[in-house]
């Protein structure tokens, strides 16, 4: 039986995101579903999965045992779809084609980093325009990442027209080059002309191992791609330093940009101190210079026929307006270019409107030379514009620090891996020889390193030598420290606490599990809710709604004030009623916030599943989270879920009279370890511990009272019970340990029947088991052997006494599994196998049904072993002997009555119904092919965390909510006001910079409800 070394979490880490190689889909992928009949085991499904993946041009190859098919994915330029089937045939099965079809993505993968965008109808103008181009499939736009990533076939269309495309949407882009494992790109210092290029070109693809690579010599990179099992960064910077040129890698994976974090905040900083120097001086002109004192002849000055007052704001507000916030008018003609409006149009246009109203009123007193008369001092509204734009920068700074703070639990994961590596090289005698210590992006796969006690592990591996524990709560949120020894495996990032440690790596660089931990989350935050489609909605047509709305207040006003429909008395001193209604219109344009729409969903998602991950707990996407808080109905599988999924033998029984309970363990355990089965392995390592089988035993006096059994036993019968009994203490402890499988004798003929048992013929001791006809098995001295349920007893044709009932069902109530062992044609005894509750299990059970929910029991066990189970942990819907197609229309016949269901799952059987589920959700032991179903993956073992991530969901969605109703309830509120539905009763104006100063904290409002909650 296959052994897992190492922790549950761990495990499901390193089988993350699948098996395949990481190569990145080329509009030449092809996926392929091959149906393959003759596997019986696991040891079957291996020796398949290696003979495909040993075929050049396969990109990833899984099996799987129970569907008894194989998935493919291919490059069809290196392979052809009848070699893959010539190979599964090769290995000793039949293959035949089910489907084939282009891999998705189909085409070529590229992100780019997109600065510029603030609202929901920015990133959609990005999207609209990297979609309409020709030879781009898909185009998806992140903008609480500021990222797009774009499916497109590289023979029509090239990256350099995707990036003008950005750039004429009015925003800048810029490659993030998302770092294959078998790719790298390096920049080359000192290469002078086309002579350089082509030495070092030469220098690289001379390397053994390198696929390809090409040089460009105005960039100074070289992008190569190599076979990570054969060399690595490490030699092909080596080879291109002995060309004579320097080379360091390019640090391309910046999916989550934390030095554009960083860059973004010292940017808005800069420009806020700008604005601040200037706006200062402004305000107190305007505000608090008249109010004081001594400062009247300041305001009585007159230079050149201008008010000096006047003058100096003009001067001090000039470098804000046109250069400080030359951005949001940029902003605002390149989105009107292009047929949009976004919160820079809206900025834009009230600032000029105040700046140039002032303007025009200081130019027209002195044209019409008031200043003589001193008819009256001229109205400037300077300190608005300035002011205006000030606080808007204010609540960008504020906003991108927000920011900064909701990616931090990512950033915290990306920090985990050291900036460098000891690495061991070997002499002849297997002996240390040297020490080097290299940059951790230079480590290869199969390298060996050196981890000293209080460091981290810079890549996935395996232990070779030394022992200590190793601290993981980063990654799996397990508290304890997991011991490590010599062959168990290690993750990347995880701090080794105690001894020394020399680690063989396995995984490095973008292929590690917490480098997929990342990508994962970063494609999760990339994937947007079903909700957000409404807020890019509602953004697309806010600014033109609000601009109308502002035209609309300005013409009311003043059609009202011309006509008498209100007192003068209600203008303020120096004001006319043009410009009292102007203002007003400002106020209108600039009080109105589309961004805090379009960060509604974003910002939530990205809190939530940065949190999630930091709590050991992956979502694969806000679709996921929005569904997660509507569940009503969560479904169990059993065994590995609601169990520890480590069975064990409890008790036994032998139902005849001349065989020992022995020999009936070695016929069992040479069938049983043909199976995959958790059962399987139960019965396996109780052999092992009742026979006494230590390292690789050689099989003495077992064997001959094995065969003096066998001589005596002529078809056999059911005796009465002759030994029962439980396991001793010390033998039970041993069950978990790894069991060598070499002392079992050869099985031949083996054959699993799905949800029933196993069956299969065992040589004699002392004979080799070959695939002989019927008629001469028994000149071969093969017996057969059924393991397996009633169902299995029956249509192998075993009868199945009163008195064997009577004990199963006893064991059954106890909440055991019976397993019966048939030898020959007849029963000859049963195993009870009890997999323990989970000690956690009752009281999330308990919580869930709490909270509101129906809990289902759905599993392939046994009807009185499931409603055992089912009564200990309160869970009253219970479907017993269920095989895995049918657990998927159990949660279908859920589906239809109108319920949101989850499934909780872990095996390979449990994968039609987490795919079949409205939420799936794999717990962290479950096996790779579960994982890729599950919408939700479990690090840890523990069933709490089910309770956490539907609590999580739920309170993402909920912060969802709350930044929409906020949203939405301050427009609704605040445009009225500032359109001055109140001044009527109250007399009071919404000065323009104070609703500038109202917008740009509701932005803020949103990120801060989701960062603080």
């Amino acid at each position: 039986m296959p052994e897992r070394k190492g922790d549950d979490a761990e495990y499901e880490l390193q089988s993350l995101l699948g098996r395949g190689s990481g190569k990145t889909a080329t509009s030449e992928t092809v996926t392929a579903t091959v149906s393959v009949t003759g596997m019986h085991c696991s040891s079957c499904s291996t020796a398949v999965e290696r003979a495909l993946r040993a075929l050049p041009g396969v990109q990833s190859a899984s099996v799987a045992l129970l569907q008894k098919s194989a998935q493919v994915a291919y490059n069809s330029s290196q392979l052809r779809l009848d070699d893959i089937l010539e190979s599964v045939r090769d290995a000793g099965f039949e293959a035949d084609l089910l489907s084939s079809k282009s891999a998705e993505p189909t085409g070529k993968v590229i992100k780019f980093r997109v600065t510029g965008m603030h609202c929901s109808s920015c990133s959609t103008a990005v999207q609209k325009a990297l979609s309409v181009m020709t030879g781009v499939e898909k185009a998806s736009v992140s903008l609480t990442l500021e990222q797009a990533e774009v499916v497109f076939d590289p023979t029509i269309v090239k990256e350099a027209a995707l990036l003008e495309a950005i750039e004429d949407a009015g925003f800048k882009g810029e490659v993030v080059q998302q770092a294959d494992s078998n790719t790298v790109t390096l920049q080359v210092e000192g290469m002078t002309c086309g002579s350089c290029s082509s030495a070092v070109q030469n220098a690289v693809a001379s390397q053994k191992g390198v696929v390809s690579a090409a040089v460009n010599l105005l960039a100074k990179r070289a992008e190569v791609q190599f076979d990570p099992d054969i060399t690595g960064p490490r030699a092909l910077i080596e080879a291109i330093e002995d060309a004579g040129f320097d080379a360091h890698i390019i640090d391309t994976d910046r999916a989550l940009g934390a030095d554009d974090r960083r860059a973004e905040l010292q940017y808005w900083r800069r420009l806020l101190r700008y604005s601040c120097a200037f706006t200062l001086p402004v305000f107190l002109l305007a505000m608090v210079l008249p109010m004081m004192p001594g400062c009247e002849a300041l305001f009585k000055t007159h230079l050149l026929g201008f008010p000096l007052d006047e003058l100096l704001k003009w001067a001090l507000a000039t470098p804000v307006q046109f250069w400080v916030g030359w951005r949001f008018h940029a902003g605002a003609w390149k989105a009107l270019r292009n047929g949009r409006a976004n919160m820079d149009v809206l900025v834009s246009l009230g600032t000029n409107a105040s700046y140039a109203y002032s303007m025009i009123s200081i130019l027209h007193h002195h044209i019409m030379r008031h200043h003589i008369t001193g008819h009256y001092r001229p109205t400037d509204f300077f300190e608005t514009s300035a002011m205006l734009i000030t606080f808007i920068l204010l609540g960008k700074y504020l906003e991108a620090a927000a920011k900064s703070r909701t990616s931090a639990a990512i950033t915290r994961l990306l920090q985990l891996t050291p900036p460098t590596a000891t690495l061991l090289t070997l002499d002849e005698k297997g002996h240390v020889a040297a020490e080097q210590e290299v940059p951790t992006s230079l480590v290869h796969r199969g390298d060996l390193l050196k981890v000293l006690p209080g460091s981290r592990i810079p890549a996935d591996g395996l232990v070779t030598s030394g022992q200590s524990h190793v601290d993981e709560s980063m990654l799996t949120g397990e508290a304890l420290p997991v011991s490590k020894r010599q062959g168990d495996t290690v993750i990347g990032g995880t701090v080794n606490l105690a001894g020394l440690l020399q680690v063989r790596t396995t995984r490095v660089g973008s292929d590690t599990a917490l480098a997929q931990i990342v990508r994962l989350v970063g494609d999760a935050q990339m994937a947007k809710a079903p909700i957000q489609a409404f807020a890019d909605y509602v953004s697309s047509i806010f600014v033109p709604i609000v601009v109308s709305i502002a035209v609309i207040t300005w013409l009311s006003w003043y059609v009202a004030g011309k006509m008498g429909t209100y007192p003068d008395s209600w203008l303020p001193e120096g004001h006319t009623h043009f410009l009292f209604a102007l203002l007003f219109g400002i106020s209108v344009l600039v009080v109105a916030c589309p961004c805090a729409l379009g960060l509604a969903t974003p910002t939530a998602v990205m809190v939530g599943t940065g949190v999630a991950a930091s709590s050991g707990i992956l979502i694969k996407g806000g679709d996921a989270l929005e569904r997660a808080h509507k569940i009503k109905t969560i479904v169990f599988d059993k065994t590995g879920t609601l169990t520890k999924g480590k069975p064990a033998v409890t008790n036994h029984r032998l139902f005849h009279d001349k065989l020992s309970l022995e020999e009936v363990l070695g016929l069992a355990a040479a069938v049983e370890a043909c199976s995959e089965h958790p059962l399987a392995s139960a019965v396996l390592h109780f052999a092992a511990a009742r026979l006494d089988v230590r390292g690789d035993p050689t099989p003495g006096s077992f064997e001959a009272e094995l065969a003096a059994g066998l001589q005596q036993f002529e078809g056999g019968g059911e005796g009465t019970p002759l030994v029962g009994g439980t396991p001793s203490s010390s033998r039970a402890k041993r069950q978990r340990s790894p069991v060598a499988t070499d002392w079992l004798q050869p099985a031949t003929d083996i054959q699993v029947e799905e949800g029933k048992g196993i069956k299969g013929f065992v040589a004699r001791p002392g004979q080799q088991a070959r695939s002989v006809s019927p008629t001469k098995r028994k000149q071969q001295a093969l017996v057969k052997v059924t393991v397996g349920n009633k169902k299995m007893m029956a249509q192998e044709g075993i009868p199945v006494s009163q008195t064997v009932d009577d004990y199963m069902r006893e064991m059954e109530n106890d909440c055991c599994t019976c397993v019966m062992v048939g030898v020959g044609e007849g029963l000859a005894g049963v195993l009870a196998i009890k997999d323990p509750l989970k000690p956690e299990a009752r009281g999330v059970v308990a919580a869930l049904h709490q909270a509101g929910m129906a809990c289902h029991l759905v599993t392939g066990d046994n009807w009185r072993t499931a409603r055992s189970i089912a009564e200990q942990l309160g869970i009253i819907n219970v479907t017993a002997e269920c095989l895995p197609a049918g657990k998927a229309e159990k949660i279908k016949d859920l589906q239809g009555r109108k319920k949101v269901v989850a499934m909780v799952g872990d095996g390979i059987n449990d994968s039609p119904a987490l795919a079949q589920a409205d939420v799936g959700i794999a717990v962290g032991s479950g096996t790779d092919i579960a994982i890729e179903a599950a919408d939700y993956v479990l690090m840890r073992d523990d069933l709490e965390d089910v309770l956490t991530a539907i609590d999580l969901s739920k309170k993402t969605f909920g912060r969802i909510k709350l930044n929409y109703i906020w949203a939405m309830g301050y427009n609704i509120v605040m445009i009225p006001v500032a359109a001055g539905v109140l001044y009527p009763v109250t007399r009071m104006q919404v000065p323009p910079w104070v609703a500038g100063h109202c917008s740009s904290h509701l932005q803020l409002s949103c990120f801060l409800i989701c960062a603080l909650s």
